[in-house]
């Protein structure tokens, strides 16, 4: 693929396919190590204002949210963030984007929050709704999205990248190969290559802590003796 001029592809269709196969690369990566890409933004709150964006503060990078907390009272040197649990907005029996002087709700029940839209269109609503203004009064644990690839200076940004950055090669190769149907049963081949370096990749980066036996995590709070007779 190394064409002195530019024949069967050119740079900016190669710097696609190259930028494909490793977003590609990076949600395989997530499915099986998303605290890699985590991190953390906090946002603003307003007074009865329930759904929030960037304008006040909430990051645009935003792939999966992780978790949520919001200090309903910033200005108290007692008050504490409270973790809201994801809920549905249907599970919200009135109007969503609720913004009312007179109908805050404080934090007396447990909290939660609903997210809908993508990148700079991103909302979270909060309810209760925060009934004072608060200045980072919310932090969001995230995943973030990553960008692609633009100079050749540039960094995988994913594990061990000295291992795994042929992965990337083999997927780019074979949709490049595949591109204009240039030769389809080697592009069959590099693809076999790109999975089976995906999958070899998302088994050695399954387990991130090698401390402590696998186990099961109740989160439920539940009891779970399953030794108790019924």
């Amino acid at each position: 693929m190394d064409e002195t001029t530019a024949a069967d592809w050119t740079n900016a269709e190669l710097n696609t396919l190259i930028n494909t196969a490793y977003q590609r690369v990076i949600t395989a990566v997530m499915t099986v190590f998303e605290d890699y890409y985590l991190t953390t933004d906090q946002f603003n709150t307003t007074a009865d204002q329930e759904e929030y964006s960037s304008t006040d503060g909430i990051a645009t990078d935003i792939f999966k949210i992780r978790r949520v907390e919001l200090n309903y009272n910033v200005s108290s040197s007692t008050s504490a963030p409270t973790r809201c649990l994801p809920i549905n907005i249907d599970e919200v029996r009135r109007d969503l984007g609720l913004q009312n002087a007179n109908l805050g709700t404080s934090s007396s029940s447990a909290a939660g929050y609903y997210t809908y839209g993508f990148g700079s269109n991103f909302r979270i609503g909060i309810v209760p709704i925060p009934d004072r203004t608060g200045t980072n009064a919310g932090r969001i644990w995230y995943l973030q999205t990553q960008a692609d690839l633009s100079a050749d200076a540039d960094n995988l940004n994913i594990p061990y990248p000295d291992r795994y950055w042929m992965v990337v090669c083999y997927g780019a190769t074979a949709d490049a190969l595949r591109f204009g149907q240039q030769d389809s049963i080697e592009a069959d081949k590099f693809d076999a290559k790109f999975v089976a370096g995906i999958l070899l990749m998302q088994e050695e980066l399954e387990d991130k802590i090698a401390e402590e036996t696998k186990t099961v995590m109740d989160t439920s709070g539940e009891f779970l003796d399953f030794g108790q007779s019924y």
